[in-house]
C-alpha cells in the first residue's frame, strides 16, 4: 500500500468518530421535534375530548359502555381460543 494512500485511509478514520457524533446529534434533534410534535397532538386531543365529554357526559359514558363490551367480548373469545388449543395439545 503507498503512503498517501495509507494517510488518506487513516485521516477517513480519524473522521469516524466526529462524523459518527454528528450523525447522534442530527438523531436526537429529530427525535426532540419528533416527541414534541407528538406531545402537543396529544394535548390537543385531550383538550377536545375534555370539552366534547363536558358537552355529551351521558353519550361518553354510552360510549365507553360500549367500548368496554366490545373490548371484553374480543378478551373473552382470545382466552377462549387459547384454551382450545392448548386443550388439543
Amino acid at each position: 500500500m503507498e503512503p498517501a494512500q495509507t494517510d488518506r485511509t487513516l485521516n477517513k478514520m480519524r473522521d469516524i468518530p466526529s462524523r459518527a457524533e454528528d450523525v447522534a446529534e442530527e438523531a436526537r434533534s429529530r427525535l426532540n421535534d419528533t416527541v414534541s410534535a407528538v406531545s402537543e397532538k396529544a394535548r390537543y386531543a385531550a383538550r377536545i375530548t375534555d370539552q366534547r365529554v363536558q358537552a355529551n357526559p351521558w353519550t361518553a359514558v354510552g360510549i365507553g359502555f360500549g367500548a368496554g363490551v366490545v373490548f371484553g367480548a374480543l378478551l373473552t373469545m382470545a382466552i377462549n381460543s387459547q384454551r382450545s388449543i392448548i386443550s388439543r395439545l
